[in-house]
């Protein structure tokens, strides 16, 4: 049985991210770490793939160059309830950037292991077994042993079901789909991001999405429908919504490949760790206001690869403080907030409320977002 420092299961942004953070700040532990990763990159993965400007001073920090990855910058960020609403415009490094998740999950592996970090592709992990003095990883090809295992497998994360077999999580459903641009049909400027709130009146607490997204080069629109989970209405389809919405642009949602996920939610009462085990990214929880996961994924990282240090300086390997870290942190704090925020929005579902809200509050909507839900890092 092989052993390791450090096992991080999962080789997403948030994998990636605490292994690079671990390299800048420890390099002789990085080189006694494992990232273990279930498929082989590229490989596909379901996100719209915005990425807003925190996430980018975190890659600087780490010393990337983010244009080496194919993306697409938006201009404007309309958000919408029964057509009206307002936009927030980002200039350079502060707008939104779009990419596809296959090129930078892709990109960041790549930028691992040229800093040392070995990386172990095309090995599902099975099982975790929590233990007095290692962890214990069994894969379709064998078992391995670290001191310390940090779960960034995603959504549906084999590491948190160890830890917290019982927990029941909220979580937000999704529908997405790439589509070719269609100009003459739709009124959306090519450029531009929308989020229209609309469908929180048909009963559904989310928003329906539309922006442009570069796939293997091609300029497309992503589009997609997300259920953020608040209330009582959470089996509501979501299909003829997005449906409708697309029809109104010239689409057929019938004649593009569709993709659904769930993803849970960030929350202070989720399992974030246990002794010898960290949670990080979709595994820990995803922002439920704009569902963001990228950014985030990249600061808890940094997060983890600060607690995993520290817990080989002492020799304490509990990681009990790590869920106040999180909290107390700057990320921590914004998603706290952002959670307030969405259960506060997609609660109010009297149409009259959420036109209020959008048509005349929407004036102050930028100093609202740079001041209290973005800008932690």
């Amino acid at each position: 049985m092989e052993t390791y420092d450090v096992i991080i299961v999962g080789a997403g942004p948030a994998g990636t991210s605490t292994a690079l953070h671990l390299q800048q700040l420890a390099p002789e532990l990085a080189e006694r770490t494992l990232i273990l990763e279930k498929s082989r990159h590229p490989r596909t993965k379901l996100c719209g793939g915005g990425i807003l400007p925190d996430g980018l001073r975190i890659l600087q920090r780490l010393g990337l160059d983010f244009n080496e990855v194919p993306y697409t910058r938006i201009l404007r960020a309309h958000f919408e309830f029964d057509g009206r609403g307002t936009a927030l415009t980002g200039e350079g490094a502060e707008s939104l950037h779009v990419v596809l998740r296959e090129d930078l999950d892709a990109w960041l592996a790549r930028k691992a292991q040229e800093r040392g970090v070995p990386l172990q592709e095309e090995t599902p992990v099975r099982r975790i077994i929590p233990g007095d003095s290692f962890v214990t990883v069994v894969t379709a090809d064998g078992e391995y042993r670290a001191r310390v295992v940090v779960g960034a497998d995603g959504a549906h994360s084999v590491v948190r079901r160890a830890i917290a077999p019982h927990q029941r999580v909220p979580y937000s459903r999704a529908l997405v789909l790439w589509v070719p641009p269609k100009p003459e049909s739709s009124s959306h400027a090519p450029e531009d991001a929308y989020f229209d709130f609309t469908c929180i009146r048909e009963g559904v607490p989310g928003y329906i999405w539309d922006f442009p997204i570069l796939v293997h080069g091609q300029p497309m629109r992503c589009w997609g429908i997300t259920d953020n989970g608040v209330g009582p209405h959470h089996s509501r389809p979501l299909r003829p919504l997005l449906a409708r919405e697309m029809a109104r642009h010239g689409y057929r949602l019938e004649d593009y490949p569709l993709y659904g996920e769930s993803v849970p939610h960030f929350g202070v009462r989720n399992v974030f760790s246990a002794p010898g085990v960290l949670l990080v990214g979709d595994a820990l929880g995803v922002d439920f206001l704009y569902g963001e996961g990228i950014a985030p994924a990249l600061g808890y990282g940094q997060l983890a690869a600060r607690a995993i240090v520290d817990a080989f300086a002492e020799g304490d390997f509990s990681f009990r403080d790590y869920r106040e870290r999180v909290l107390q942190s700057p990320l921590g704090q914004v998603l706290r907030r952002r959670a307030l925020t969405a259960s506060l929005i997609f609660r109010l579902r009297h149409p009259a409320m959420q036109r209020f809200f959008w048509h005349r509050l929407g004036q102050h909507l930028r100093t609202i977002t740079e001041r209290y839900l973005t800008n932690w890092a």
